[in-house]
């Protein structure tokens, strides 16, 4: 197997050799990926492949594998630059579950001190002691109008002529409507 690099597409292909299947099976092993539809398959690595390459290389094809100079040429930064990668992927992993141990260490010693510092519920004698709350809301007196069925106050945004509150109102309706289908 040969690994190429694709200009157009800006990936690493992989062109098989005489041994067809075993190829395919250390391409899919490795994650390549398929360009296009059967039969012109190309086989390519996800950007930006390094990972695949490395993959690829630890298993290697039966029928061997090889790459040629330009895709040599694009490989080395990128693998570089990945090896960069990982040892600050593996700090930050560090820092993280550092920064963990200390929040959990922390919430600990915060739960302790709830606890330690007073009572978990509060009873009558914790309670300050003062007058009451008194609102001193008003309401408004009713209105004057009074509703000419039940003598309930009219207010202004109920039926103003003849005086009705809206339960009588309806009621009205609904013995006009049962009046006018009968």
């Amino acid at each position: 197997m040969n690994i190429a690099w694709h200009t157009f597409e800006r990936v690493f292909i992989a062109e098989f050799s005489s041994d067809f299947r075993g190829d395919l099976d250390a391409v899919k092993a490795a994650g390549f990926r398929p360009l296009g539809v059967p039969p012109p398959w190309i086989w390519h690595a996800p950007a930006p492949g390094v990972k695949a390459l490395n993959r690829l290389r630890e298993k290697r094809p039966a029928s061997g594998l090889t790459i040629t100079p330009e895709a040599l040429e694009v490989y080395k930064p990128l693998a570089e630059l990945e090896a960069r990668n990982e040892e600050v992927r593996k700090q930050l992993a560090e820092q993280k579950k550092k920064a963990k141990k200390e929040q959990r260490k922390k919430e600990e010693e915060t739960a302790v001190k709830l606890v330690q510092e007073g009572p978990i519920w509060i009873e009558l004698e914790n309670l300050p002691t003062g007058p009451l709350y008194v609102s001193s809301f008003t309401a408004p007196l009713p209105p004057d109008l009074k509703c000419h069925v039940c003598l309930q106050p009219v207010y202004f945004y109920e039926l103003q002529s003849p005086p009705t509150c809206l339960w009588c109102e309806s009621l009205l309706d609904l013995s006009q409507a049962s009046k006018n289908n009968a």
